[in-house]
């Protein structure tokens, strides 16, 4: 809640990658952002080294029964994504790795604003997407739009994204 640190789910486990957690809770850090951003920080730093549930998990550690983390840096530095398989099929849930389908897909050099570090943004999406074609596998985009889950091909220097079909 914005009046308090205390958590608004006390009893629920927060699993995050530790790259991402020491990160954000490194002191150094508040001088290196922008002031605007210095509350927020400060705000993480006081609140998750308190948390005693929050669980630290690290690249290719399975999270749940099935469920694999990838770290996938340039949005964040511990940006991660997740394969979910289950026999032969696999989707890959791609968080932030990219924006929308119909911009960032057909054109993976551009990034946004929002990207922590761009070039390593974009390294990271083309290994990712030519992981997804290369496995044959699914992939599911936060920011797609509906439907967001999909197949991916190679599309001259970009790739193109097709929804499955309900």
């Amino acid at each position: 809640m914005k009046e308090t640190n205390a958590q608004v789910f006390p009893n629920a486990e927060i699993m995050m990658p530790e790259v991402e957690y020491k990160f954000f809770t490194d002191p150094a850090l508040v001088e290196k952002v922008p002031e605007a951003n210095r509350p927020h920080l400060k705000r993480i730093q006081a609140t998750f080294p308190t948390w005693k549930n929050i669980k630290q998990f690290s690249d290719g550690a399975e999270v749940a029964p099935g469920v694999k983390a990838i770290a996938t840096p340039g949005h964040t530095v511990g940006h991660t994504s997740f394969l979910v398989a289950s026999g032969g099929q696999q989707l890959f849930i791609q968080g932030d790795v990219t924006g929308i389908h119909q911009l960032f897909v057909r054109n993976p050099g551009w990034f946004s604003m929002f990207d922590a570090d761009g070039p390593k943004a974009e390294a990271t999406r083309r290994a990712l997407f030519d992981r997804v074609i290369a496995e044959k596998a699914m992939i599911a985009g936060y920011h797609f739009g509906f439907p967001n889950v999909g197949t991916l091909s190679k599309d001259g220097n970009g790739y193109a994204f097709a929804a499955v079909k309900a």
